[in-house]
């Protein structure tokens, strides 16, 4: 099995929004589905034109099986974060490929492209319910900045700033 990862290229887009939706989908089925957020309606602008956006696929072929990405943060939380931080979003690999190392070289590929693009501050929530999410970020090099219940979920708020090039 040939599976490639890969800087998504425009001509992916819908195949990534759709992917980024139907993961939605699958992880939160009971809320945030009346109406679609600005970066799935606006992926394009969101990750691949604006300066402080990525998304890595990794394909089987020609179908998208995994994503990871990262965007500007919008300071939606009340946390002390550094000013030029970005927000890693959407890693998800399809199941039948999990236990690959697959999320961790999506991740790779991710930090290493934001620091060629002098990114340094990346930082992300997850949640308790989600296997091992917690676990799996910290070997990442993100540090847990605060843990707060909020609406629906408890919530776990994450940093890690890379060195520079």
């Amino acid at each position: 099995m040939a599976l490639d990862i890969e800087l998504l290229q425009p001509a992916d887009v819908p195949q990534a929004t759709q992917f980024a939706i139907y993961t939605r989908q699958l992880l939160f089925p009971e809320v945030y589905q009346s109406e679609l957020p600005h970066d799935l309606t606006h992926f394009s602008q969101t990750y691949l034109e604006h300066p402080q956006g990525a998304c890595f696929v990794v394909k089987d072929k020609h179908t998208i099986i995994g994503m990871v990405a990262y965007r500007a943060y919008n300071h939606r939380f009340n946390l002390d974060l550094p000013l030029k931080v970005v927000e890693v979003v959407k890693l998800f690999i399809q199941p039948e490929y999990r236990r690959q190392g697959l999320a961790s070289q999506l991740c790779h590929a991710l930090f290493e492209y934001a620091q060629r693009q002098n990114i340094r501050h990346f930082y992300l929530h997850t949640h308790p319910f989600l296997p091992a999410a917690e676990y799996f970020w910290q070997k990442q090099e993100f540090q847990v900045i605060h843990r707060e219940w909020l609406a629906h979920y408890d919530t776990v708020h994450m940093l890690k700033t890379s060195q520079s090039i």
